[in-house]
């Protein structure tokens, strides 16, 4: 079953085309990122995905229904979306940033439930914050935050989850630990994940799919070892590199 079905989908800004009838179709269970340079269109395509910004032309269907038909708690069942380094004006405590999570599931002015808990509480061990519970969000490092900010997504118990340049601002090994966190949950959850990246390479090496855009265009949409090729990187970065396979993905050095 297809998690997402994109169908010649267009966005502008005022007069600016910022998405050119984009189609894409993403599998359930599928690790895809959305690569290009800055200004390609990469984020623009992930909010119209999840419902923030809204197409101008051509549609969007989740889990086969089309985005229009779901009310916001019943698209927030089905996708969740983490956004670029979240901030906090208020000092919760991550435990209590992770139980936003179960917003959808609650009535108005209904507590969380043991059930809510234990999920939360799930969540929380599955990504490495569990002993961060009771500290301030506010607290604890960009890493960490990141960490917790997935784990709020799970506990939305989605099909999907969206992330918008999850590991932007991050060192390496914070970088890596997202990344084979989302991975992880993709491989043993069978869980969506559509995510926006910069670094090629890592791209390359944790994704099943890239989309490679430019200039509101994918120019290419496959496994990355069709999509990372010299010819490509030149095209849309405009930057020659050389090509080496390292285990069963390419990676590339600029020359």
């Amino acid at each position: 079953m297809a998690a997402l079905k994109i169908k010649d989908i267009s966005f502008r800004y005022g007069v600016e085309d910022v998405l050119k009838t984009i189609s894409l179709n993403i599998g359930s269970g599928q690790l895809v990122s959305i690569l290009g340079p800055n200004g390609s269109g990469k984020t623009t395509l992930l909010k119209n995905m999840c419902n923030i910004l809204e197409p101008h032309e051509g549609s969007i269907d989740i889990l086969e229904q089309s985005m229009d038909r779901y009310s916001y708690k019943e698209l927030a069942k089905k996708v969740a979306v983490v956004h670029q380094s979240a901030e906090h004006d208020f000092e919760f405590t991550v435990e209590e940033v992770v139980l936003m999570g179960r917003y959808p599931y609650l009535k108005r002015f209904q507590n969380e439930s043991a059930k809510d808990l234990k999920i939360a509480e799930e969540s929380m061990r599955k990504t490495s914050t569990y002993h961060l519970k009771n500290k301030s969000i506010k607290a604890i490092s960009g890493g960490e935050r990141q960490r917790v900010m997935i784990a709020r997504a799970l506990t939305q118990e989605t099909d999907i989850l969206m992330l918008d340049e999850p590991i932007s601002h991050l060192d390496i090994k914070y970088q890596m630990e997202i990344l084979k966190l989302c991975k992880r949950l993709n491989e043993e959850k069978q869980l969506t994940i559509v995510t926006t990246l910069h670094d090629i390479n890592l791209a390359s090496r944790f994704s099943d799919y890239i989309v490679l855009m430019k200039e509101g265009e994918i120019v290419h949409f496959g496994k990355p070892e069709d999509v990372i090729t010299t010819e490509n990187i030149l095209k849309v970065y405009e930057l020659d590199v050389e090509l080496f396979m390292r285990y069963s993905y390419p990676w590339i050095v600029p020359e």
